[in-house]
């Protein structure tokens, strides 16, 4: 009989860091787990050759047999736990791999790689100068290759993915100039060549994706999200469920907004309460102290209401977010650590100026928001949120739990913690409390539209009804549902993570209250959510027991 081998999990996780050193590193490719050998390849550069890339689904579907053999004979819970999280964790690598085939057809990974692994080249830990500058030479030397390999795969495009490569395209040309900048005093003919030959390999790059056979979105919509919800997330929710779940949710937070406004002001509309409000402590300050303050204040709240057991010590460097990212990553946005390097950094990425695409009165706009909801998005991308989550799942002892993520855990989590700052009165003003359910009418919009325009149940129009019945104009609109397109299953996550957790909250915090249950979802990684019931009703029972014998 097989037993539990943890030299197996071991060798899964360090394979796929020398296979995909940087997509393993980076947070940006939710489908690979944060492989923390990783860390010992910033040199290297993931390679998508076809017959290494048929080498490597083989591959993986090995490791997803021998796990499997492994769990048919296991019977302890938490490692059936850990199996299973393996599973879904190969389920999500095949599905874009080898289901829906992104190295064929998705430029937008090429360049996410070469950028932020040469990103990563330049502001990793290493133990010496010199070793940072030798790492990012052979990075950038590697940039050409890895162009042409997506030149010699790509056959076609979804129409969004397209605009935003192209989009992408013009903010890492910026990027690799400001690195050329920053490399020029050190640059002893180390760095010449290789800069000029990424240079003209973005320009072939372009030159190529300008001919590159767009088709229309919907040819590209992944044919069954229900694989993604069910191998992936582990989900025993159908689509039509998670869709029922988002209606009331949308239905809720809008009978809501009306009622706020009619309390607040009943002679505007809740969408000019919101678009003209502006906390008083938020008016006039620059968007990134503003966020650095706030966190900080969230922090110290939080270590009082209950936190304060699985608080970490420091926090995210609050920055701008860099020039490749900013046309592609959401305008806020937490950008973790991978390893448990001490002097590895997390960051809280802001973008701040509008990208080239953007007017300035997009600018604006987006300014205003910043500063209107910076209570809810600090709390979602740092404390409770984000950052409080990837900072004790990586020290967790359990190398299954401390590496792999799940997207529907993840973002579920930081949109429940939201919810916290009213129901623990830390935004207790009404113009808060609206700003709050016009954020969860949002969330639930996301959920339709990713279910309904990947699925065929909503038309383009009717996304984009929801997006501007829920505040946003038409140009914003259009493009969220872009954004929406590039990565379908994703968006779903917010609004039934957050469904789920409060379900299990109100089942069985009773026992162990609030603060217990919150522990115990920070301390078990990030899990099915059917393993997290099973744990939490094991931790019930222990705690009614111990009440009976006292």
């Amino acid at each position: 009989m097989p037993e539990y081998q943890p030299e197996l999990t071991d060798e899964y996780f360090d394979y796929l860091a020398q296979r995909f050193p940087v997509m393993c590193a980076s947070d940006e490719f939710h489908f690979l787990p944060r492989a923390v050998a990783a860390s010992r390849h910033y040199d290297r550069m993931d390679a998508f050759d076809r017959a290494g890339i048929e080498e490597c689904i083989a591959t993986i579907e090995e490791y997803r047999r021998k796990f499997g053999r492994l769990a048919a004979v296991e019977s302890d819970p938490e490692k059936l736990t850990d199996l299973e999280m393996l599973d879904s964790s190969i389920a999500g690598i095949l599905i874009e791999l080898d289901s829906k085939e992104v190295w064929r057809h998705d430029p937008l990974l090429y360049l996410k790689i070469a950028f932020i692994g040469l990103d990563h080249s330049l502001t990793k830990p290493t133990p010496s100068h010199n070793e940072r500058l030798e790492r990012t030479r052979a990075r950038l030397q590697a940039i050409p290759r890895l162009l042409q390999q997506a030149a010699e795969n790509i056959d076609r495009v979804a129409h969004s993915t397209l605009q935003a490569a192209l989009a992408m395209l013009v903010d890492c040309r910026s990027y690799l100039s400001e690195t050329a900048e920053g490399l020029a005093p050190l640059d002893s003919g180390r760095f010449t060549a290789a800069l000029e030959k990424t240079r003209s390999a973005l320009n072939a790059f372009g030159t190529f994706l300008g001919a590159v056979r767009s088709v229309p979105d919907r040819e590209f919509a992944f044919r069954s999200l229900e694989v993604t919800l069910q191998d992936r997330f582990r989900s025993h929710r159908s689509l039509s469920e998670v869709d029922e779940i988002a209606v009331e949710e949308w239905r809720e937070n809008l009978c809501r907004l009306e009622r706020l406004q009619r309390k607040i002001d009943p002679g505007k509309s809740w969408r000019e309460l919101y678009h003209g409000y502006l906390p008083e402590d938020a008016a006039g300050r620059d968007t990134l102290v503003l966020y650095d303050r706030e966190m900080k204040r969230l922090k110290r709240f939080f270590e009082s209401h209950g936190f304060s057991e699985v608080m970490p010590a420091g926090w995210p460097v609050v920055c701008r977010t860099p020039t490749y990212l900013q046309s592609v990553r959401g305008s806020a946005s937490f950008s973790a650590a991978f390893s448990r390097d001490g002097t590895e950094e997390d960051y809280f990425y802001i973008t701040t100026q509008a990208s080239g695409q953007r007017r300035d009165r997009s600018a604006e706009l987006l300014r205003k928001q910043f500063h209107r909801e910076y209570k809810f998005l600090a709390a979602h991308e740092t404390f409770p949120g984000h950052y409080l989550l990837d900072s004790t799942r990586r020290m967790l002892d359990n190398p299954v739990r401390s590496q792999i993520e799940s997207a529907l855990f993840y973002e579920g989590w930081a949109y429940y913690v939201e919810s916290l700052l009213t129901e623990y009165g830390y935004a207790d003003h009404p113009l808060d409390l609206l700003v709050d359910c016009k954020r969860r009418l949002w969330r639930a919009a996301r959920c339709r539209i990713d279910i309904g325009l990947h699925s065929g149940r909503l038309s383009p129009d009717d996304a984009l009804g929801l997006l501007t019945t829920a505040g946003f104009g038409m140009e914003e609109a259009r493009g969220q549902i872009s954004r929406f397109r590039l990565n379908p299953g994703y968006q779903l996550c917010y609004s039934l993570g957050r469904f789920e957790i409060m379900r299990l909250r109100e089942t069985y915090a009773g026992g162990m209250g609030h603060d217990g249950f919150h522990r115990l979802m920070l301390e078990g990684g990030e899990p099915p959510f059917h393993a997290i019931e099973k744990r939490l009703r094991c931790a019930n029972a222990t705690h009614s027991t111990r009440r009976s014998m006292e």
